[in-house]
């Protein structure tokens, strides 16, 4: 008799700096070539601007920023992962994405709170080893909340207003 197999759960392998992370792909909606987005006045400082999609605009977050302090900067390997949210889409400016990969639930570790705070542990989905190394898993909803870049769509709208009025 076999033994029954672990879920497993597919992620979109990205690096920012030296850290790996990965998105759940059934988030992911593309991932494209880095371009440099379109600045956003007074908007919040993880948002690096907007770009335009396919004829959507859509917001682009600095991660490192948010998770590190540190400035996103682009290179030649850089990528905009675009994702869906349950708030609309946005885009994620990484330093590299990698491949997709998938991994057993019985593998995905939670975070100790006392490594990166109770705030940001809620932003992780949990980890994973692999190579050597550790793979954050980001929970999109907590780690990109709707209301950081609300301001972007909302001077949005008031554009696409005054461009119809």
């Amino acid at each position: 008799m076999t033994e029954p197999q672990a879920a497993t759960r597919s992620f979109v392998l990205f690096r920012l700096g030296q850290e790996e992370f990965g998105l759940p792909v059934t988030s992911v909606v593309s991932i494209i070539r880095y371009e440099t987005p379109t600045n956003v006045p007074r908007s919040a400082d993880a948002v690096l601007g907007v770009i335009n999609l396919r004829g959507r605009v859509i917001p682009v977050v600095d991660l490192a920023q948010r998770f590190s302090g540190t400035p996103f900067v682009p290179g030649p390997l850089s990528r905009i992962i675009v994702a869906e949210g349950s708030s609309g889409a946005l885009g994620v400016a990484v330093d590299a994405a990698s491949e997709v990969t998938a991994f057993s639930e019985d593998d995905i570790k939670l975070i100790p709170e006392g490594v990166v705070g109770a705030e940001a542990v809620r932003s992780f989905s949990g980890m994973v080893e692999r190579s050597g190394g550790l793979v954050m898993l980001l929970d999109l909803e907590e780690a990109l909340p709707r209301i950081e870049f609300a301001g972007v769509t909302l001077s949005e709208e008031r554009e696409e207003d005054e461009l119809n009025a």
